[in-house]
């Protein structure tokens, strides 16, 4: 890796933080030219004028980056307000029908659009794919000369411009968390804790100057919220077992194995509407799903996570036939706060009576075999299952061409069990 690696990050004694930056900073600082996994600047369109058929007081946007999610023939603006002088970002179709929020382009097409950006390809990296030397996304180090993490630039503009950003070391890579003003030796994890925090709601920050696991994170969610109880953690266990590499891996067709994206914020409000997501999609006993599901979130909810926690659900459809595959990983899975090569990352969580079981199932981004699967969160794993042409899906969910399951059982020289969460 370009000026770090993990040579260099052990060479400085394995930090847990990065350098801790101003706003006024990032817009300074000389960047590499490749941010790997950040998202890369769109073009600043001088030259394009503005359509006709627009409002007079709009114009096209020549001096910010584009979204990426923005569909192909639409056009981003900038309406300035003719007595504040205001300018809010708006987006248009190819017909010059205006929209203002993501969520109205979306509800307009009928269709979600991308949540994350796929990660470009340095000229490096492209070289190795076309030789075979490599097929994975090189993992990330604070100590790396191109750890110098962008501003937030969404359409809501959430996070004030005094306060600061800083990279967090994860085993899957690199973590944005964000620091108060006058704040020293403390942070917030994610933006809904930032968000909370500046609508004046009590947030503990976390310290810098030490490692905090997962299981740590969580328990201390449950004690932000009042709860004596919290997530417990499994022992490891074995599960079904399979194999480690990709070459001895058999996978086959399935219709027994399905996905949804369960809104449940949006559950006070439309409980038909999910029922009936999950009964078009043929899950097995949906109504005792969506209870779990509902159990689920609340239980999230209590333990600080924000009510718009992203919750999904695989299942099993229809048919007498036993699948112990599809049984391994059937249940609800909550978006887990830390992104894993590159995509969102979402684990298998169960509900019992006023705790949740965290297990070790993942449904996570492959990027060595550009794919969806589910499974152990290490990296060299390969999924028990598998989505099928998933290479253009931001998101588990919107594979449609089913998944492929692994065969079972497998031999006994070479198995590995997936176990259940630590």
């Amino acid at each position: 890796a370009p000026g770090g690696g993990k040579e260099e990050y052990d060479k400085q004694g394995r930090p847990m933080f990065g350098r801790i930056w101003t706003y006024e900073e990032l817009q300074t600082v000389e960047r590499p030219a490749r941010m790997l996994g950040e998202r890369p600047p769109r073009p600043i369109l001088h030259d394009m004028p503005t359509p006709s058929n627009w409002p007079a007081d709009t114009q096209i946007d020549r001096e910010s980056s584009w979204v990426f999610w923005l569909p192909d023939g639409w056009m981003q603006g900038v309406r300035t307000q003719p007595n504040s002088g205001l300018k809010l970002k708006c987006y248009f179709n190819p017909e010059g029908k205006r929209f203002w929020h993501k969520r109205d382009i979306e509800k307009f097409l009928g269709r979600e659009l991308p949540k994350v950006e796929k990660p470009q390809l340095s000229e490096e990296e492209k070289k190795e794919r076309e030789s075979g030397s490599s097929g994975r996304t090189r993992m990330r180090y604070v100590t790396d000369a191109d750890a110098i993490p962008m501003w937030p630039d969404d359409e809501e503009d959430w996070l004030p411009k005094d306060w600061k950003i800083m990279f967090r070391q994860l085993p899957s890579g690199l973590h944005k968390c964000y620091i108060p003003p006058g704040v020293d030796d403390g942070f917030l994890y994610h933006r809904d804790a930032v968000v909370k925090y500046l609508q004046g709601e009590k947030q503990k920050l976390s310290r810098i100057e030490g490692s905090r696991p997962m299981a740590d994170i969580m328990k201390e969610s449950a004690a932000r919220a009042g709860k004596d109880t919290s997530i417990e953690f499994k022992p490891k266990q074995k599960n079904l077992k399979y194999r480690k590499t990709a070459k001895s891996l058999e996978y086959e067709a399935s219709t027994r194995l399905g996905v949804a994206l369960l809104p449940m914020h949006e559950a006070e409000a439309d409980q038909a509407a999910l029922l009936a997501t999950l009964q078009e999609a043929g899950a097995e006993a949906p109504q005792e799903l969506l209870e779990a599901a509902t159990r689920v979130h609340k239980l999230l909810v209590e333990r600080g996570f924000g009510k718009t926690v992203e919750l999904g659900a695989a299942f099993r459809r229809g048919g007498d036939d036993k699948d112990p595959v599809a049984d391994a990983v059937a249940g609800v899975y909550y978006r887990v706060p830390s992104a894993f090569d590159g995509r969102p990352c979402y684990q298998l969580v169960r509900p019992d009576g006023e705790t949740l079981s965290c297990r070790g199932v993942y449904l996570r981004w492959n990027s060595r075999h550009t794919r969806w699967q589910f499974g152990a969160l290490q990296e060299e794993r390969d999924g028990i299952a598998i989505g099928a042409s998933s290479a253009e899906c931001a998101t588990p969910w919107e594979v449609a061409n089913g998944w492929s399951l692994i065969k079972a059982p497998v031999g006994a020289a070479d198995e590995a069990t997936a176990e259940e969460a630590t």
